[in-house]
């Protein structure tokens, strides 16, 4: 419930910014709004606005249409019909006979009306296909394993939106953690820089020490101007993501509010993983669920060679010129089956069968290939976590490295190489940390898909240990 409070609260910021009067999605020109965001937020906001979810929720739902219209035809047909027919002539029929008038003999011909030539009926008519071999039953098997099949597509989409999401949200916040670095390189260059300039001016370093002081000063602020830049490219790649039509993101700036985190709990029990990921994979899923649709497919084959028997109803309702004698409804039934057809059904079940034997070698494939990745992704994942751990003394040897360097250029002992060396080198082991962080999450998030549950994502972000910029 807090994840949905949260967002609704982020839809009313953004609409406060972006509605105008006229209610179009608009933010004022001129002006740049600063929005803080969760991950949980921006997670809720995808779910909410994302077209490839939206299209693949209608195919769902097409499935389901498709299901009920297998089921329907278990059901009786039952319709109304008319018909107009006009003979060239009409139907009599002609009699002759004879007979006594006392003692005189008379013969006579005669002409009945029988039907006119002009007849129009109107009824109704039911059929009923009470026997099909198991036809009906394989389509219905099919229809209902195309839903399940589009449910984990649906499914699959979403995994591969979440990852995707994870690398923007948390490379976004990746990117910022650099600026800030790049920063505090820069105000370190700035003052190294305004060391020097006045060590100069007392004669205690040459010329080309200023020089170079300078020089490491423009490279700082051109890779700090740089650094801004890859975090404007990927907000903009954040926003895609998040975006929906009532809301104008084009003036707001997105501030990741989650920091890069590290799951340090408890050990993932990568045994369990791979066991998750046989049974919930939505690729592996829609594999299973495509043998369902070709043993389906074979057992209709195989109905083929079946007799279809069929009952079937009609009663006319309404008749204009309508003999008679002709009677007015019916009943009966009938069985069609086809002796022989060239061969032709057994070539079908022949070729169901190979789809059937074909699907299943694709199911044995991805399973041995899906406890691989799981395999080869925890692996990843572990060697990410290590060097975090392990960077934690680079950063303290690079910021006591960082002290001296700069204390002997103060001392007029060391040269401006040594502090500004110093100075990357504390930057260096500090992006690399942060990357370590980020490459965790983005690998973390893969695990999670091809378990099938990139929903634990959110689990994992509640009970991890986050890094914040130092």
């Amino acid at each position: 419930m807090y994840i949905l409070k949260n967002i609704s609260m982020i839809f009313f910021i953004l609409l406060f910014l972006c509605l105008n009067h006229a209610n179009c999605a608009e933010v004022q020109k001129g002006s740049i709004e600063k929005v803080y965001l969760t991950f949980e937020q921006a997670y809720e906001l995808m779910l909410e606005n994302n077209n490839s979810l939206k299209a693949y929720n209608e195919l769902i739902n097409k499935m389901k249409y498709e299901k009920r219209s297998a089921i329907g035809q278990f059901f009786p047909k039952i319709g109304l019909n008319a018909t107009y027919l006009h003979f060239s002539e009409d139907m009599t029929l002609t009699s002759s006979g004879s007979m006594r008038l006392g003692s005189l003999p008379i013969s006579f011909n005669a002409n009945t009306l029988i039907q006119d030539r002009d007849v129009f009926a109107m009824g109704g008519v039911a059929i009923w296909n009470i026997f099909t071999g198991g036809k009906l039953l394989s389509n219905h098997a099919a229809a209902r394993a195309k839903l399940e099949a589009s449910n984990e597509k649906y499914r699959e989409i979403k995994d591969n939106l979440t990852v995707e999401l994870v690398k923007r949200y948390y490379g976004l916040r990746f990117l910022r953690d650099v600026v800030s670095v790049k920063k505090q390189v820069l105000d370190g260059m700035q003052q190294h820089l305004t060391d020097a300039k006045k060590l100069e001016k007392e004669g205690i370093i040459s010329k080309s020490e200023r020089l170079h002081a300078d020089v490491a000063y423009s490279n700082a602020l051109r890779d700090y101007k740089s650094a801004i830049r890859d975090v404007n490219i990927a907000e903009e790649g954040l926003k895609t993501l998040i975006k929906c039509p009532d809301v104008d993101l084009k003036n707001v700036n997105i501030e990741p509010k989650s920091l890069l985190f590290i799951y340090n709990k408890s050990d993932i029990d990568v045994d369990l993983m791979k066991e998750n990921a046989l049974n919930n994979n939505p690729q592996l899923k829609q594999l299973k669920s495509k043998q369902k649709i070709m043993t389906a497919k074979y057992h209709a084959k195989l109905a083929e060679y079946s007799p279809t028997f069929s009952i079937g109803a009609y009663d006319i309702a309404a008749a204009g010129h309508l003999s008679e004698a002709l009677p007015r409804f019916a009943v009966g039934a009938s069985v069609n089956w086809l002796l022989f057809d060239g061969l032709s059904r057994f070539n079908d079940v022949k070729a169901a069968k190979s789809e059937k034997k074909m699907v299943n070698y694709e199911i044995i494939d991805a399973q041995y290939n899906i406890e691989c990745l799981v395999m080869k992704q925890y692996q990843e994942l572990m060697k990410h976590k290590e060097t975090y751990e392990s960077s934690n003394a680079s950063v303290d040897n690079a910021q006591e490295a960082l002290r001296t360097a700069s204390l002997a250029f103060k001392e007029g002992i060391g040269t401006s190489l040594q502090a500004t060396d110093a100075h990357m080198m504390l930057s260096k082991v500090k992006i690399e940390r942060l990357k370590a962080l980020y490459d965790y999450d983005v690998t973390l998030a893969d695990l999670l898909k091809t378990n099938g549950n990139t929903n634990a994502i959110l689990n994992y972000i509640i009970t991890s240990e986050t890094e914040e910029y130092k």
